[in-house]
């Protein structure tokens, strides 16, 4: 086994805590900052596009699932790719799983919020659009979660 083959994740946990330090963090005239702030958080939901998301994922048996979702649209299509690596598990540890996606209205902690769902037709996975850009994995049928930032994906 290669120490690097560790070092990767563990860099990316490290930039993910960091970025995550300044989450709330007061803007320059001592207010919150807000979804104005962030000009580029929203998905383009016309026309062509493909953004990307990067993350570790908590991990019952494992040392966390390194997380990368691509949305894409292209021609009025909607196509996702979600790439998981299961960190420190033996054997076959990394998956791909390909669909379709879906932008929904959803009220969260009270107040209306954009969401993407992996696969509408199934049971799915839903992501919570932060103000910064970020997506929070949902719990079962998009509910939010009691640790969110543990389960935050950053945006590239």
């Amino acid at each position: 086994m290669s120490v690097s083959r560790y070092m990767l994740p563990l860099l990316i946990s490290v930039l993910l805590a960091l970025a995550a330090c300044g989450r709330d963090a007061p803007s320059g005239d001592g207010a919150t900052a807000g979804p104005d702030d962030f000009p580029d958080a929203e998905v383009a939901t016309d026309g062509d596009f493909e953004r990307a998301w990067l993350g570790v994922l908590p991990c019952a048996d494992c040392d966390g699932i390194q997380t990368r979702l691509v949305l894409r649209a292209e021609d009025g299509v909607r196509r996702y790719v979600l790439e998981e690596t299961y960190l420190g598990a033996e054997g076959d540890n990394a998956f791909v799983q390909e669909g379709e996606w879906r932008e929904e209205t959803t009220s969260l902690e009270g107040v209306d919020t954009t969401v993407y769902r992996l696969d509408p037709q199934g049971p799915g996975r839903w992501f919570w659009l932060q103000p910064d850009g970020g997506l929070e994995m949902l719990e079962g049928e998009g509910r939010a979660s009691l640790d969110g930032l543990a389960y935050r994906l950053q945006r590239l």
